[in-house]
């Protein structure tokens, strides 16, 4: 890959964490907010604000990430599929382990310093005096209170089944993508969060990197400024009309969306696109050079620490304060972006080896090797050589 793309990649990574942090940050009724999620609330600039940005206009996230991912994966060399298996296990499995059990431990922590011992509430739902041992192996394994782990389990699937993926893009490329555009595009439409666009931006990602096609340079008739004016125009529309009457939800939700996937789409097209000089600029900024490989740890820890803290303020009763809900929705995520950078940078100096166990070598440190047995030596995994871009 060239230079550029490295940095441009590297920076996405970073941005996207940001944006992720306030799509988590939401604090409105319903909490947990889907591409078809309804406002059943008064209008007010904050309530606005918080969906237009949590639910439209940093949605391209998605779209960028496993795209990357995908990518990422097809260029890659390994010896054999064992040797992709085993690291991937040390790159995405060990990590989620140990993420897992920190992030229980964090919001259990917390949950003690809000709720105190004895209460019949918690910030799981559960008190955490009253864990059993399944509700611990739920909450680590099953279903982490670092709900975003579940990108990690979703790349390493996808990698597990990389050569299927490789040798049906060899033979049947554009109606792989086309087939699986249309399944995406008319499905899941009221089954909340639509997981199902991961596979496909990867394997979008992965075909792009293997038939060499050009990422640098937007479609000629379809410029980036072009694609942005657009995201932003449906964004919205998409927020606009999520303040649905009640017995016009059903059929609100399937434009909402069906707008939000082509959101996502155009999106991620044109953040990738729009600002190349920006990330020129950032490369050799101070804030960068120091920040920019702090990415993971971000994404890792943000979440309990953001539903955490929010639970901590409401238990305060702040957020009935004049416009505290918009100040909130700001002011956490740049608190937990100050904390989290620099809490990397100060377990990657002091605490290396950890680091890279907790990472999986991520950060610009290397990740410890761990090997599985082999019991043939298969032809290299991906040999093709690595081609300038």
């Amino acid at each position: 890959m060239s230079p550029f793309l490295k940095s441009k990649i590297n920076f996405y990574y970073l941005i996207c964490m940001f944006a992720l942090l306030f799509i988590h940050n939401y604090n409105f009724a319903p909490y947990v907010i889907t591409p078809s999620t309804t406002i059943h609330q008064s209008f007010n600039a904050s309530n606005f604000i918080e969906l237009l940005f949590s639910n439209s206009l940093l949605r391209f996230r998605m779209g960028i990430l496993m795209g990357i991912s995908g990518y990422l994966m097809a260029n890659s060399q390994f010896d054999s599929y064992y040797d992709m298996i085993a690291k991937k296990a040390t790159t995405l499995l060990i990590p989620f382990a140990i993420i897992s059990v920190l992030g229980l431990g964090i919001t259990m922590l917390f949950d003690v310093l809000i709720y105190g011992v004895g209460t019949n509430i918690g910030i799981l739902g559960k008190p955490v005096w009253a864990f059993t041992l399944r509700d611990c192996f739920n909450f680590t394994l099953m279903n982490p209170a670092a709900f975003q782990l579940w990108y990690l389990k979703i790349i390493f699937i996808m990698a597990a089944i990389s050569p299927i993926i490789k040798a049906v893009l060899a033979k049947f490329p554009i109606h792989t993508l086309v087939v699986l555009t249309l399944i995406w595009l008319f499905t899941n439409y009221l089954d909340g969060e639509t997981r199902d666009r991961a596979f496909v931006f990867y394997v979008f990602g992965f075909y792009l990197r293997m038939y060499n096609k050009d990422v640098l340079t937007p479609i000629r008739f379809f410029k980036a400024e072009w694609a942005l004016t657009l995201f932003i125009a449906i964004g919205l529309l998409r927020t606009t009309m999520a303040y649905a009457e009640l017995d016009a939800a059903i059929h609100v939700k399937y434009w909402l969306t069906l707008l939000y996937k082509i959101n996502e789409v155009v999106g991620a097209y044109a953040i990738w696109f729009g600002f190349d000089k920006l990330i020129v600029k950032a490369e050799s900024s101070t804030w960068f050079q120091k920040y920019g490989k702090c990415s993971f740890f971000i994404y890792a820890f943000h979440a309990p620490l953001i539903n955490c803290v929010s639970e901590w303020v409401n238990s305060k009763h702040l957020y009935h304060l004049p416009h505290a809900n918009i100040v909130f929705y700001v002011l956490i995520p740049a608190i937990l972006i100050y904390v989290l950078t620099n809490t990397d940078i100060f377990i990657k100096a002091h605490f290396p080896v950890f680091y890279s166990l907790l990472t999986g070598g991520r950060g610009g440190m290397k990740a410890i090797k761990f090997s599985l047995p082999q019991f043939y030596h298969p032809a290299p995994l991906y040999a093709q050589p690595k081609m300038a871009i």
